[in-house]
């Protein structure tokens, strides 16, 4: 249970009941406070966040993300019916008055703004617009007096930024508030306007805090070894209602003949076998990952490790270097990472994966998500700015290693995370299909070439380290359970396995693929033959709490 909201007069509870907190399946419910049984509202398999009650108590709204990505507000009788489309193109939706609304809506492409509107959209107008093409402002709390909106937002790179305030009338964009250098992902204003509340990794995992507004220093409410999640305060202020959290996830490899836990300290994240299968490579970072959720969206830079699954013994590939993400050349030799430097700037940096040379940067790139592209070279994403623009976007761009000859590859910016095909030569792409099609995710080729059309919607697709299989992995389709993983091999010298017109539409089409192997966790990494693969075992204990306000 997870992303709390208390109606108006406080006598009604709903929430979402599903394994994220942010996005994610689940459903609708509604609590009678304080002993009421919970009734669940909706009975569908669509992503959902953010309930809302409206100011009379009577509706819930709800955000929905199809598998078209695109993002819409439903609303539901809290006494039970059928829910109704209120508003196309609209997230996080918020009352501000008896028919006035703030929500999120898609600019273009990802670019995502806090707009107003009344409940029918007339009146629109932009509230805060992110600098950069590629931000997200998700979530929006307005003030008691209608007048200041605490933000929620994530950068270009679809990582949680600070909190930010900013004035509803629309007349600057304001300025970040809670513990600098954590990412927020929910907020709250006391009932007299006097405190913002919000939610904050600022210390390692989330937890509540409040300042003063406008201009008062930060404190912790919340500590401890569980973690807070969404915040819904009570009408006198005195109290709010949280999910509580105590979870854990344990990186595993499976095997024919048993399974072994890959790392007894910190917490094991990314993992990828080399293509020889002998060895596993993670990071080891300050997150806890989520057995649940397929992307952790902080920034957590992290030593890379190598481990010998069978031994368990493990080692830093380069010490005292920190990264954000990593790839594994195909022949196994070199690992390209990327890292961040003094100033904060995204740097790409070749090690030897047997330790026998020093880690050296490539020169001249800032460049992030680095990938082995073909014929030696590395494939990264660099972000240009739109010119006479605060605005950005990111392109994918090759470079030698010597930090020669770096030139762009495609003209259609990519998703902060993107992949590449095992041999380098084609990438991910998800965006409207030829002639303002539908939104799909596809495989661009380097070469020019006609696109493969993967799916409707998205899927988890990740190579084997060979490139000998692909496993799919996701609940994109509105269909593909969550907890279940196919393996699908390939055949020689092929990147893809046969893939109906227009992409898979439902896990039935790739249920019957030729060879498939169906495995019962989500997100499992392939390793060097089908019965060896890397998967998390966690558990997550989460429920709502009311807390007293200091």
């Amino acid at each position: 249970m997870s992303q709390p909201s208390l109606s108006p007069d406080g006598r009604k509870l709903a929430f979402i009941r599903g394994s994220s907190t942010f996005v994610g399946p689940g459903q609708v419910y509604v609590k009678i406070l304080p002993d009421g049984e919970p009734t669940a509202l909706t009975h569908d398999n669509l992503d959902k966040m953010s309930p809302a009650f409206s100011p009379d108590g009577t509706r819930i709204a709800y955000t929905v993300v199809d598998p078209q990505f695109d993002w819409d507000t439903w609303t539901v009788p809290v006494l039970g019916g059928e829910p109704q489309l209120l508003l196309k193109n609209a997230s996080g939706l918020v009352w501000s008055g008896p028919s006035q609304v703030l929500f999120s809506e898609m600019k273009l492409g990802q670019h995502m703004a806090i707009v107003a509107a009344g409940e029918s959209r007339a009146g629109q107008r932009d509230v805060y617009v992110p600098a950069d093409e590629q931000g997200m402002a998700h979530r929006a709390y307005v003030s008691p007096d209608g007048k200041w909106a605490l933000l929620v937002e994530m950068d270009q790179d679809n990582l949680w930024l600070p909190c930010r305030l900013v004035p509803v009338d629309g007349r600057s964009p304001g300025h970040p508030v809670g513990p600098p250098g954590g990412g927020c992902t929910s907020g709250a204003w006391s009932p007299d306007g006097k405190w913002i509340y919000l939610t904050t990794n600022a210390v390692g995992t989330n937890h509540i805090w409040r300042q003063l507004f406008p201009e008062g220093a930060s404190e912790q409410i919340t500590s401890g070894p569980t973690e807070e999640e969404g915040i819904a305060m009570a009408s006198d202020g005195r109290s709010f209602v949280t999910a509580v959290a105590l979870q854990s996830a344990s990186l595993w490899v499976h095997y024919a003949n048993g399974e072994r836990q890959v790392s007894l300290e910190g917490n094991a994240a990314d993992p990828a076998f080399t293509p020889d299968g002998k060895k596993l490579l993670y990071r080891v970072v300050r997150e806890a990952p989520n057995a649940f959720d397929f992307y952790n969206f902080y920034r957590d830079l992290a030593e890379v490790r190598i481990v010998d699954p069978e031994s368990g013994r493990s080692e830093s590939l380069v010490p005292g270097l920190p990264a954000l993400n990593y790839d594994i050349s195909a022949d196994g030799r070199q690992v390209v990472m990327e890292t961040v430097d003094r100033e904060g700037k995204p740097r790409v940096y070749l090690a030897s994966l047997d330790r026998s040379t020093p880690a050296r940067q490539i020169p001249n790139v800032e460049g992030k998500s680095p990938k082995f592209g073909p014929d030696g070279e590395i494939l990264f994403r660099h972000m240009e700015r739109k010119p006479g623009t605060a605005g950005s976007s990111g392109f994918i761009y090759r470079v030698r290693p010597d930090g020669t000859g770096m030139r762009k590859v495609l003209e259609q910016p990519v998703d902060p995370r993107w992949r590449a095909s095992r041999d380098g030569r084609w990438i991910e792409f998800l965006g409207p299909l030829p002639g303002n099609g539908p939104s799909a995710l596809q495989y661009l080729p380097l070469d020019g070439g006609s696109p493969v059309v993967i799916s409707a919607g998205w899927l988890d697709w990740v190579w084997s380290a060979d490139g000998g299989a692909v496993a799919i992995s996701s609940n994109g389709l509105g269909a593909v359970a969550e907890g279940r993983t196919y393996v699908v091999p390939l055949p020689p010298g092929q990147m893809f396995p046969r893939i109906p017109a227009g992409g898979f539409r439902s896990e039935e089409e790739i249920a019957r693929l030729p060879g498939v192997r169906k495995i019962d966790v989500a997100g499992a990494v392939p390793g060097p033959s089908p019965e060896v693969y890397a998967f998390y075992r966690g558990t997550a204990q989460r429920n709502l709490y009311r807390i007293p306000v200091p």
